[in-house]
């Protein structure tokens, strides 16, 4: 009887981690899968080229600052001044192109949201302040440069190879959903397949072990933050070529939707693991349930309801499913 007991806690334990395991991998997949086919039934023009090409262009400025912002998490940090600097690069990239030409301003701006990136990761790297903390300032502080280079005033106009960017086409799909189906892949590659992705894990997961290790923890760690101000200007780029306008308070509340897709898409808010494509998943996930919340006209305080409620669960379970048991 004791030996049969043991055998079934065995067993008991084993599936428990293989379920969990299996929760974590395909979890968010199975979960998209079922919401679309319940909307599909629901409504069935949701599955028409036409709209599928227009949920994957509404995700593709949110996808991209949520690739940077990956990274950032995945290496164990959260950088909520990826909307000031989304705004920041729009202003600066359309602005720009009344001197120069707009190639230019586009090296322009990435390298100015590289730079912000790189000072985040310094602050929290170097200076050792807490990542929230650092990059609430940063937010506060590129907000304030936006408005004083706009002068509090919407910036219009931009060159029509510009505008490519972000209203063009090849063939029937959006260059948009172009662009981030490269990014994805781009990224994707370099986390799973580098140096940079494989240390940006070993550094969230255990950052002394990984520097025991003989990794170059800050060095590395500062590059997270590079990544997530470049996919964030990046985003920034997108958006100014998508309306041919930016106003100061552009991106304001896209830093909590990159987050919440993120950890939806199963990176985990603690650090260690993750996965661009899962991002992905996350973003069009989100993307899908905001345009089930319009269509069905539900409000806008409500669907910021929704938006935190769905945070705060996520990140519940994934939060209990790594510390619940172990207490």
């Amino acid at each position: 009887m004791d030996l049969l007991k043991t055998k079934k806690q065995s067993f008991s334990i084993l599936w428990e981690s293989k379920g969990r395991k299996f929760f974590r991998k395909y979890g968010i997949m199975i979960s998209f899968l079922l919401i679309t086919m319940v909307i599909s039934i629901i409504t069935p023009k949701f599955l028409s080229v036409r709209n599928i090409l227009n949920i994957l262009r509404q995700s593709s400025i949110v996808g991209i600052m949520a690739i940077g912002t990956t990274f950032v998490i995945i290496g164990g940090d959260i950088d909520i001044s990826v909307g000031a600097i989304l705004a920041f690069s729009a202003a600066l990239v359309l602005k720009l192109q009344i001197t120069i030409p707009w190639g230019f301003a586009i090296i322009i701006a990435l390298a100015a949201g590289m730079a912000i990136g790189i000072i985040n990761g310094i602050l929290r790297a170097k200076i050792k302040i807490v990542a929230i903390i650092a990059t609430l300032g940063t937010m506060v502080i590129v907000r304030g440069l936006v408005f004083i280079y706009t002068g509090g005033y919407p910036i219009t106009g931009a060159e029509e190879g510009f505008k490519f960017i972000g209203s063009g086409y090849i063939g029937a799909i959006p260059f948009p959903i172009i662009l981030l189906f490269l990014l994805i892949i781009f990224w994707q590659f370099l986390l799973s397949k580098t140096r940079i992705g494989r240390y940006a894990c070993a550094i969230g997961g255990n950052k002394e072990a990984a520097r025991l290790s003989g990794i170059p923890v800050d060095y590395y760690h500062i590059m997270t933050f590079a990544i997530g101000g470049l996919m964030a200007a990046m985003a920034g780029i997108v958006y100014a070529s998508r309306l041919a306008s930016v106003v100061p308070k552009a991106g304001d509340g896209m830093e909590l939707e990159a987050i919440a897709a993120t950890v939806i898409g199963g990176t985990s808010i603690s650090g260690g693991e993750g996965s661009v494509v899962g991002t992905l998943i996350g973003v069009l996930l989100l993307t899908v349930i905001y345009n089930v919340f319009n269509l069905m006209g539900v409000q806008t305080y409500i669907q910021l309801i929704a938006r935190g409620t769905i945070i705060l669960t996520v990140v519940g379970i994934d939060s209990y499913s790594r510390y619940g048991k172990k207490q």
